[in-house]
């Protein structure tokens, strides 16, 4: 079983999944291998990314939901409704930008990428020898989810009928960021992780992408040693701790790679793809080994 992240593994730097790495899952498939996409981005997202020519099993929203073959629903974990309004009052409070993971839309009571590009002058100034664009880019990314949805006031968010997965606050201001991860992750109720420097994830407690993992391994009676985690980021901890084979990409973070037992190549040199046709070829150990060095 290979449990693959999106954003800064599948994906390319401009958010697409290149078709060396979709030819080189279809082989996978072809080989008896389960793959599935595991992912903080919400299920309807990654089905637009994925398209209709890849049926394989889909762990979203950080372990919020968990859909088999044929986009059958197996697990859901969702907050309390009470809960999740007094984290998003609490970020609104702190000035922090924040979107809510509903089954069918990702909201947020902010005009985002006016308040980021506000956040983002201010970190220039401060930085006038620093370039902007990459910072700048990778805040684009969020707003080219699908389903995302701008509402007047938290009131709007959080209705008799919506569904809440998960909390993702995004900031260039990391001091502030940084406040608004030290209330939360006082709180035992819930579980906060990261995808990234300028991103913390607020999840319910018993949310993440390793139970998902295991919750599949353990359906289709695949043994920890048979699994293979593929990542970039701290939030893809939880799934290498519950793998017995950990593939960080080139281009991942320290955090990940100090626990990873092998390296890829980067997401913007087909490292999925590099690595599924090492592991069908039997030659996975030809993989960089991480205390070799990387």
């Amino acid at each position: 079983m290979i449990a693959i992240d999106l954003d800064g593994t599948l994906l390319n730097t401009e958010s697409q999944i290149p078709e060396e790495n979709k030819a080189a899952i279809k082989r996978a498939l072809d080989a008896d291998m389960l793959v599935a996409i595991s992912t903080g981005r919400a299920t309807f997202d990654v089905k637009s990314l994925v398209g209709n020519d890849l049926d394989i099993p889909i762990i979203a929203s950080n372990g919020g939901t968990v859909h088999d073959y044929g986009y059958e629903l197996l697990n859901k974990v969702t907050f309390e409704k009470e809960l999740a309004k007094e984290i998003a009052a609490s970020l609104i409070e702190q000035d922090v930008y924040f979107e809510v993971y509903t089954e069918t839309e990702l909201l947020s009571p902010y005009n985002g990428e006016e308040k980021l590009k506000a956040e983002l002058d201010k970190v220039s100034s401060a930085n006038p020898d620093e370039s902007m664009e990459q910072l700048w880019i990778g805040a684009m990314s969020q707003f080219k989810q699908s389903g995302i949805r701008f509402v007047p006031d938290i009131e709007h968010i959080f209705t008799e009928e919506s569904t809440i997965f998960k909390i993702l606050c995004f900031s260039f201001d990391l001091e502030n960021l940084a406040k608004a991860y030290k209330t939360v992750n006082e709180d035992n109720r819930i579980a906060v992780t990261s995808s990234g420097e300028h991103i913390i994830e607020i999840l319910p407690k018993k949310s993440g992408k390793g139970y998902a993992v295991s919750m599949l391994a353990e359906k289709y009676n695949i043994s920890k040693e048979d699994v293979y985690a593929v990542g970039d980021s701290p939030n893809d901890i939880s799934m290498f701790e519950v793998a017995g084979n950990g593939v960080a990409m080139e281009n991942a973070m320290t955090e990940l790679m100090e626990i990873a037992t092998h390296v890829t190549k980067s997401n913007d040199d087909f490292g999925v793809a590099y690595f599924l046709d090492k592991l069908i070829a039997g030659e996975q150990d030809e993989l960089r080994r991480v205390e070799e060095g990387v």
